[in-house]
């Protein structure tokens, strides 16, 4: 018996901590930026980009490794019954700054019949003085090479930055679900209040059965806007748990969140200004210089194959080359495709795509400004209306309360204290509405003017693979 009561008192007080719901977390913006940038693989994979340049220079100029050639064969020559045995070694080396090429050999046969062993030593240079004359085609490769290295790092931020902002617009959308479930959630409760106290008046035969009816027809409207409302909320939660990979299963909770604003007093943002020092605009000079220097690769490949040539070589008996019999050698190569159709066409192709890039640079420069001033203008307005949709709330919180003071003295009728109140919660969504939308606003203002993610020289929390990335500090 006392084992079995024991066991009851431990039940009673497990059961109890058991069924305890843990409290809810509050998530706030900037910890979700952190959590988002240090888990989400999506980051990683656009940041992994940027490895690859590493590569690229590398692979589009000529191998300037030192090239080692070896080499064995025997000779068989069938009407004498003579064969010969023989080897080779070559050293090759290709200095990409003047495209100069250096060559040394060394080569070793042996004749049976003849008895006598011969060796040679050969070294020799040839260089472009044409096409690719003293590396400059090989130069203008590599400058082509960095300017697409540096407009794709231009791209990876910007490809960040677009992912960033979805995140942080998610998270607007959180914070704005919840605020709407608050204002729904309260809505109820006041209109449930309401219903027990017209009851209450119905039953004094102060209020009409009629009032009862519309007072419960508003709470099942308030209800099924709950309803969906709290199943919006949810949707939205889950999509940031997955943004921060979130496994732990405790309730999360928006804190409300604040981008610092921007100066709306003056007459609008100089935009010339903005377009020297932005990245978009390092993008679209970096296009227009690319185009001409390609237009320049174009013209070089028009040029003919001209290589100057010259070396020395020591020939003699045996492998240490015995009674030398050294010698000098020049020379010149002549390669000329006729009548050199193709090249042309490239380059008259190279030379339209330049002034098609120079046209389409010139546009988006003007769509960037325009979109800068329409944007600005956009959040000026903003918070005009911001400010208007708070009035709206203190008027009709204001008649909603006369209103509901002369139904009390029976000066007026119910639909019209139910209209007030209906008109009062369509201002409560509509003011926190537009505070989101003011919110987005200013984070494509970031987007738009580049200023919502910089570069930095390391991110503690990312590998020390990745390019370093980093988000400034949004709420201050």
């Amino acid at each position: 018996m006392k084992a079995l009561a024991c066991l009851v008192i431990l039940l009673a007080i497990s059961l109890p901590a058991a069924g305890r719901a843990e409290p809810a977390r509050r998530l706030d913006l900037e910890e979700f930026i952190r959590l988002a940038t240090t888990r989400n693989s999506v980051f990683e994979e656009i940041l992994l980009d940027e490895l690859r340049l590493r590569h690229r220079t590398t692979l589009e100029l000529p191998a300037d490794d030192l090239l080692l050639s070896l080499k064995a064969d025997h000779r068989f020559v069938l009407d004498n019954n003579d064969s010969a045995p023989g080897c080779s070694i070559e050293l090759d080396k290709l200095f990409p700054v003047t495209a100069t090429r250096l060559s040394a050999s060394y080569s070793l046969d042996n004749s049976r019949t003849e008895n006598r062993e011969s060796s040679e030593f050969t070294l020799s240079f040839i260089q472009p003085v044409a096409r690719n004359a003293f590396g400059r085609g090989d130069r203008l490769i590599r400058q082509l090479t960095g300017m697409e290295n540096d407009i794709t790092r231009y791209e990876v931020i910007e490809a960040y930055e677009d992912y960033l902002a979805g995140l942080i617009n998610l998270y607007f959308d959180w914070y704005g679900a919840a605020e709407n479930l608050a204002t729904a959630e309260t809505a109820l409760k006041e209109t449930t209040k309401q219903l027990e106290n017209i009851r209450e008046r119905a039953r004094s035969l102060i209020a009409r059965p009629i009032d009862v009816n519309k007072v419960r027809v508003q709470a099942a409207g308030r209800q099924e806007n709950l309803i969906e409302i709290r199943n919006t909320y949810s949707s939205i939660t889950e999509l940031i748990r997955q943004a921060v990979r979130d496994t732990a299963g405790t309730d999360i909770l928006p804190v409300r969140p604040s981008l610092a604003g921007i100066d709306t007093s003056g007459t609008g943002p100089t935009a010339e200004r903005f377009m020297k020092t932005a990245r978009t605009t390092m993008i679209l000079k970096l296009l227009e210089e690319k185009a001409g220097v390609e237009v320049s690769r174009k013209a070089e490949a028009l040029l003919p194959s001209v290589n100057l040539s010259a070396g020395y070589t020591i020939s003699g008996e045996g492998a240490v080359m015995n009674d030398a019999d050294p010698s000098l050698f020049a020379g010149i190569s002549l390669d000329v495709p006729l009548p050199g159709r193709q090249d042309r066409a490239e380059w008259e192709l190279s030379r339209i795509d330049s002034i098609e890039t120079s046209l389409s640079v010139h546009n988006s420069m003007l769509s960037i400004d325009t979109a800068i001033r329409n944007l600005y203008r956009s959040i000026r307005n903003q918070y005009r209306l911001i400010s208007l949709a708070r009035d709206k709330i203190t008027i009709s919180r204001s008649i909603a309360a006369d209103e509901n003071r002369n139904y009390s003295l029976g000066k007026t009728d119910l639909s019209d204290l139910i209209d007030e109140l209906n008109r009062l919660e369509e201002h409560r969504f509509s003011l926190i509405t537009k505070e989101i939308e003011l919110q987005k606003m200013l984070v494509e203002w970031r987007r738009l003017t580049d200023s919502l993610v910089r570069r930095a020289e390391k991110v503690a929390s990312a590998p020390e693979s990745l390019p370093a990335v980093t988000v400034p500090d949004l709420l201050q």
